[in-house]
């Protein structure tokens, strides 16, 4: 939620030419935005499905947020420590995303950063706010799909095994 305080540094931070720039500027991030929303609700409707599948009595699991649903299928033993780590990242970034009107101020940056599969010899000028948020959108939309893809590996995995048992 947005409070007078963020208005106020907002108002504060930024010329009003400053501020039209930057929400200009903003239709190029808010694509990369939009990306992680929507990758994040696909990853978390893969976790749900995963959850159906291992438990007969789901449907309380099913209202836990992304983030106790990742715990529990990281106990069942459906993702490993890499890729735990990894959803943790990306469930970070979605809600920076969620709940920033400036994400692009480094906190995105920075947790993008955390990503284990993150190169550590990028070499992108600093402050260049286009360039990094393009090659940081490549790298966290490469990540999103990883993540999906595992998922849903492991969720074939699992209903290939179903049917596997229903026809022994």
């Amino acid at each position: 939620m947005v409070t007078a305080k963020d208005v106020n540094e907002l108002l504060t931070k930024y010329t009003k030419k400053e501020f039209l720039d930057l929400t200009l500027a903003g239709t190029e991030l808010m694509d990369y935005r939009s990306k992680v929303l929507v990758s994040h609700i696909w990853i978390e409707l893969l976790m749900e499905c995963l959850l159906m599948k291992k438990f007969k009595n789901h449907e309380d699991l099913l209202d836990f947020d992304f983030s106790k649903k990742q715990k529990i299928i990281f106990g069942l033993g459906i993702i490993d420590k890499y890729m735990n780590h990894e959803l943790k990242i990306f469930n970070r970034i979605r809600n920076v995303f969620a709940h920033e009107i400036d994400p692009m101020e480094g906190k995105v940056t920075n947790l993008i950063k955390q990503f284990k599969s993150y190169p550590k010899n990028k070499t992108n000028k600093e402050g260049d706010l286009l360039t990094n948020a393009l090659a940081d959108g490549m790298i966290t939309g490469t990540i999103s799909g990883f993540l999906t893809r595992y998922l849903a590996e492991a969720l074939w995995e699992i209903l290939s095994k179903d049917k596997k048992k229903k026809n022994s």
